[in-house]
């Protein structure tokens, strides 16, 4: 029943906004804001379902093909924090879209609630078919959040998205086909499917590409710094918190984690996530809009989840520990990036007055919680993931010693989000909002909800306290700060080329790789003009020399019946003396017959 309700609630929500368009526009208005007051009230079965509903099943036989819902630790634990974070943003969303204002459709609301649906689905279907369907519609849907303002830029962004989005969905389908084929119609099955499937191979690289957009796996993750500043802040925080856990969740439930040993697979998604880790923070500190530090901050962080992904591939030994991880680290890193998006309009809006220093303690406790401070989920959901891969190597180093850098790059990278957010320019607002209230909710539950998580649902395991893991999370930190405070001053003093002293996004552009996709397919489009242009003339060519050929040769033909007609009409009368001729001699050779 919550896990119906889960679905139907939010999906009839829907319905009243698209239907209220048939009544009048004083009336519709009226309809269409008051579902979307109440809208985040349709998460509540979500919620209930994550503390209530473990091991809850719903079977639909009649649904695509027999559909089945699963509520696992997994599916528990992720679900409750989409909910938290839908919740937070149809707060934000309702509140200040729609509070003041005689017009409005609506669609943010509407698109928020169907990705909803669809992410929930990712995270609760126990059937292929059913998981391709709530990926698709989540997929799809969020096209709606990035496209909202309807500026150039984030027109530019979705079509870049959509583009991506089929690559993924096109990659997914051929996956889940395959993988059913081989015996892995049920999610519980596919594992042991695809591995004992005689097309392993081919379905791990299609699962890694399909799932790896989603999860902004590099080089696929080329949308997400495009799509995070053209959407609003709410959509960017279940973006960056909900959605692109979908690709991770899409992971753990097909590959074959656990079941057999992918060497070459597993190096080389090993080998991209910590390219994403690293990169991802070098490049965001050289952009000048929170919101695309903030993406790359994001990026980087799912490398961090990636690897526990790898490690799972080259170690079945650790497949399970390696997956309650990464689980584990995406509660934490979902609440903490949300809190931090969120934050983005707080700091414009409340960030002056009584309200300062409130938004400065939940943004600076938000950061920490990123970078793995001690005392914060993020120091739990490294610690646990430190202690699962230790022993995994890459290249000879020890990821054990390896993954505590990433933390170095996410304190610099928050500390270049906290530069841009502090010196940008204040809009006051002087009475209570949704998004100060859904920022706070936001910011409450990373405080507790991970380590409450963890020990309790996912059995994670518990944090060290001595004195040893308390400097293995700290000293990442100064690292970064030292790190951080030596690119300031040598700006200040002017050592540093032009391009990094004065960050402003031209270094490299959001998106950076699609830039340079963007300019081969503008020289291939190029190019492929050209050659169409002069195929165009060749056979504009042919078709005139066979149209030549062919007018000549009719001439020739009209002009040889025309010879033909006068000679046989000279030939008339010469025709009629050969006819007499012959009469003649029949008639004599007859005389002398019948003599």
């Amino acid at each position: 029943m919550l896990i119906a309700s889960a679905f139907l609630l939010p999906a009839l929500a829907v319905s009243v906004i698209a239907l209220a368009g048939a009544a009048g526009p004083s009336a519709a208005h009226r309809v269409r804001r008051t579902t979307a007051i109440l809208a985040p009230l349709t998460t509540l079965p979500a919620v209930l379902l994550s503390l209530f509903g473990e091991g809850a099943r719903l079977e639909v036989p009649w649904l695509l093909l027999g559909a089945e819902f699963y509520v696992d630790p997994w599916a528990r634990s992720l679900t409750l924090i989409a909910a938290l974070l839908y919740s937070a943003a149809l707060m934000a969303v309702s509140w200040t879209k729609l509070r003041d204002t005689e017009k409005g459709s609506g669609a943010l609301t509407a698109f928020l609630l169907v990705c909803f649906v669809g992410n929930v689905g990712t995270y609760v279907a126990a059937d292929a078919a059913s998981f391709y369907a709530a990926f698709a519609l989540l997929s799809f849907s969020a096209a709606g959040l990035v496209i909202h303002y309807r500026s150039q830029e984030a027109q530019r962004a979705t079509r870049i998205y959509l583009v991506m989005s089929v690559i993924s969905e096109t990659a997914i389908l051929a996956g889940l086909i395959l993988t059913a084929s081989a015996g892995g119609h049920r999610v519980a099955d596919a594992p042991a499917a695809v591995a004992e499937s005689e097309l392993t191979g081919l379905i791990v690289v299609l699962l890694l590409i399909g799932f790896g957009v989603k999860a902004g796996t590099v080089p696929l993750h080329v949308w997400l710094p495009l799509a995070h500043p053209a959407a609003p802040p709410a959509a960017s925080a279940v973006l960056s918190g909900a959605m692109v856990k979908a690709g991770l969740v899409g992971w753990l439930r097909f590959l074959p984690l656990g079941e057999a040993a992918l060497a070459a697979t597993g190096y080389t998604l090993l080998a991209l996530a910590l390219v994403g880790a690293f990169a991802a923070a070098a490049i965001g500190v050289l952009q000048r809009d929170p919101k695309v530090v903030l993406a790359y901050s994001t990026i980087s962080q799912m490398g961090f989840i990636t690897c526990l992904v790898a490690a799972g591939l080259l170690v079945p030994e650790l497949a399970s520990t390696a997956a309650a991880a990464s689980v584990l680290y995406a509660v934490h890193h979902g609440l903490a990036k949300g809190a931090l998006f969120l934050g983005v309009p707080v700091a414009k809006h409340f960030g002056t007055g009584g309200t300062r220093w409130l938004v400065l303690v939940g943004l600076v406790g938000a950061a920490l919680a990123v970078a793995g401070a001690p005392l914060t989920s993020g120091a739990y959901g490294k610690y646990v993931s430190k202690e699962t891969v230790e022993g995994v190597t890459f290249l000879g180093a020890d990821l054990y010693y390896l993954l505590p850098l990433v933390a170095t790059g996410s304190v610099v990278l928050l500390m270049r989000c906290g530069w841009l957010l502090w010196s940008a320019e204040r809009h006051p607002e002087h009475r209570p909002a949704g998004e100060l209230a859904s920022w706070l909710l936001v910011c409450a539950a990373g405080v507790a909800v991970p380590w409450l998580v963890g020990a309790f649902w996912l059995e994670a395991g518990g944090f060290s306290w001595e004195l040893g893991p308390l400097w293995d999370a700290t000293w990442p930190l100064l690292l970064g700060v030292v790190l951080g405070l030596g690119v300031w001053w040598s700006a200040h003093r002017g050592w540093l080329p032009g391009w990094a002293m004065h960050a402003d996004g031209s270094a490299v552009q959001p998106g950076d790789l699609v830039v340079a996709e963007e300019s081969l397919a503008a020289r291939a489009g190029r190019g492929a003009a050209v050659v169409l242009d002069g195929a165009h003339r060749g056979t504009a060519m042919v078709r005139a020399s066979v149209w030549n050929v062919m007018s000549s040769a009719g001439e020739r033909t009209e002009q040889g019946l025309d010879g033909g007609e006068r000679r046989l009409r000279s030939w008339e009368f010469s025709g009629a003396a050969v006819l007499v001729v012959l009469v003649a001699a029949l008639m004599v050779l007859s005389v002398g017959w019948l003599v």
